[in-house]
């Protein structure tokens, strides 16, 4: 099955049932609206004379036309390209370089970003160029199309609801014939890595792959049980909204609620109750400011009767905060994805049957018609119970890399098995507990040490809200340790309290040489805590720099 086909299979099994609601937009439309302007845009698209496998990138923040644009180029045939709405002119060039891109859709609706002028940073040419027309570039000869949700008439832009309003009798058809006989095995989305390591790479993903990953999420998850509302805290552009938020809802009629256009835990709080949200979904970070106003609002007579589950993924979660959500709001489960962009995305998964202690200590078990192995530096699988690299196999797993067959075979090796980079524990019964990347591991005078086991211990004192632990280069033990740590409001903790914590109750080679208290963490979008810049913080810091 393609995209496109889910999209009416939806609309035609749940057509009154709200798909999206945007608090934001104040805007709410059944599932029928969605198919309805899904095809005005694919058609228009398709007029305007974009071909199957061309490349069209979506970038903003989350709204109702995100989706509608995500599907729409799907629908159409198109290579719907995921970028990140806060990248900055360098990075959008090096996106739509990359792969070619005929067309960029921006939506400009976060007042942080001002796309246009991005644009000209880019491709100066524009401003020469009339409105509404197709673009001439030098610097992307590729790009023929920029489109903006704009009134105005901006020179070398053409205005969204012209072009979801262009579609003809003809198109209309051609879209209807491309509906069926689209291959299920093409690629349909590419997902830019997050780059909380290096430069981001485009992970290709198929019909086959995404439609597959969210049913059977779908499957495990019950989700067709009931009628669920989902609190969607998570970009669109990032796989977890693609693929768990946006093809899951297509999968189980699930209505997906997007509190703001970025992240307001307040708003996201508020949303719970006035839009009876059952399911929540969040990265560890979200969930950690959203228990804190949701505290607040308890004490100002909120009550928090309708979330049943609370779904967490994009970076690990220490068993003391999934306590402390469950409790919060008196959830029935707790769930964990664990998986990456490159097996779209999920491989492990909750079950709902699970003891508490599983919920909250592992990542669930592999889902259906996915297979995963642990193995040793050489590849070889080692026994039960033994910390190695997770390496995962499946129709979940995707084709490759966007043109570029180094980094894919660097990643997918051995008889197409991808490799993780991910350590993981697997138990006799299937369950796995992530102990965290390998890059992360520090090796402070031959001892390794996991970063996690830190982590974990110092985020149950009761004033420390998270803990983020990393190695330094040092010219003795090769390694040192240290943490960067958020406190509770007027918390009195500093450095060396925080040392006495650790001492006397984790190994001494495991206590921090060096702790920094901070406000916040730096974060991807997508909300993964970036390590290598707080390695940066701490060496400018030990070197005089005051940064924090």
């Amino acid at each position: 099955m393609t995209v496109g086909q889910m999209v009416d299979i939806a609309a035609e099994a749940y057509p009154n049932r709200e798909a999206i609601v945007s608090i934001h937009q104040n805007r709410r439309i059944t599932f029928h609206e969605l198919k309805h302007e899904v095809d005005e845009l694919a058609a228009g698209l398709l007029e305007m004379g974009m071909k199957p496998g061309d490349r069209l990138c979506i970038m903003g923040s989350n709204s109702v036309e995100w989706e509608i644009t995500l599907l729409a180029a799907i629908k159409a045939g198109l290579i719907a390209v995921n970028i990140n709405p806060l990248y900055m002119s360098r990075e959008l060039h090096h996106c739509l370089e990359k792969v070619d891109a005929k067309m960029l859709i921006a939506f400009e609706n976060n007042p942080a970003q001002d796309y246009y002028q991005l644009l000209k940073n880019i491709v100066p040419e524009i401003e020469q160029q009339p409105h509404g027309k197709p673009v001439t570039t030098r610097h992307l000869p590729h790009l023929e199309f920029i489109v903006m949700n704009t009134e105005t008439n901006l020179p070398g832009i053409i205005k969204y609801w012209d072009v979801c309003h262009s579609g003809t009798t003809k198109s209309a058809a051609h879209l209807k014939k491309l509906t069926l006989e689209l291959n299920p095995h093409k690629i349909c989305n590419i997902q830019f890595t997050s780059g909380t390591t290096g430069t981001p790479k485009g992970a290709c993903l198929t019909h086959y792959n995404i439609v597959n990953n969210s049913y059977f999420y779908c499957k495990r998850m019950l989700l067709k049980q009931k009628e669920h509302r989902i609190l969607l805290q998570v970009p669109f552009f990032h796989t977890f909204g693609t693929v768990v938020g946006v093809m899951a809802s297509l999968n189980s009629g699930s209505t997906l609620v997007l509190p703001t256009h970025g992240y307001k835990p307040i708003e996201s709080a508020k949303a719970i109750v006035n839009e009876k949200c059952t399911i929540l979904y969040g990265t560890p970070t979200m969930y950690v400011d959203l228990l804190c106003v949701s505290k607040e609002l308890i004490q100002e007579g909120y009550t928090f009767t309708t979330p049943e589950v609370a779904l967490c993924a994009g970076a690990l979660c220490s068993p003391h905060l999934f306590k402390q959500i469950k409790t919060v709001f008196n959830l029935k489960r707790l769930v964990s994805i664990y998986g990456m962009t490159e097996a779209s995305p999920i491989v492990f998964l909750s079950n709902p049957d699970e003891t508490e202690d599983q919920m909250c200590s592992t990542v669930g078990q592999v889902l259906d018609h996915c297979e995963a192995k642990v193995v040793d530096k050489n590849g070889d699988v080692v026994p039960m119970g033994t910390p190695g690299e997770v390496w995962f196999k499946g129709y979940n797993v995707m084709p490759g890399y966007w043109n570029d067959e180094e980094m894919t075979k660097k990643s997918i090796v051995d008889d197409e098995w991808l490799r993780s980079g991910d350590i993981l524990i697997m138990s006799e019964d299937g369950y796995g507990v992530v102990t965290g990347r390998i890059k992360d591991i520090i090796i402070r005078g031959g001892e390794n040490i996991q970063p996690q086991s830190i982590e974990y211990f110092l985020e149950t004192h009761p004033e420390i809200v998270q803990a983020q632990v990393f190695g330094i280069p040092d010219e003795r033990l090769g390694e040192v340790v240290c943490a960067a740590v958020k406190t509770v409001k007027n918390s009195k903790l500093d450095e060396n309290s925080i040392k006495n914590v650790c001492n006397g109750n984790i190994a001494r080679f495991k206590v921090p040489n060096h702790v920094m208290i901070v406000d916040d963490f730096p974060k991807t979008v997508s909300g993964k805590i970036q390590k290598f810049k707080l390695r940066e913080m701490m060496i400018d810091h030990l070197n005089g720099k005051h940064i924090f």
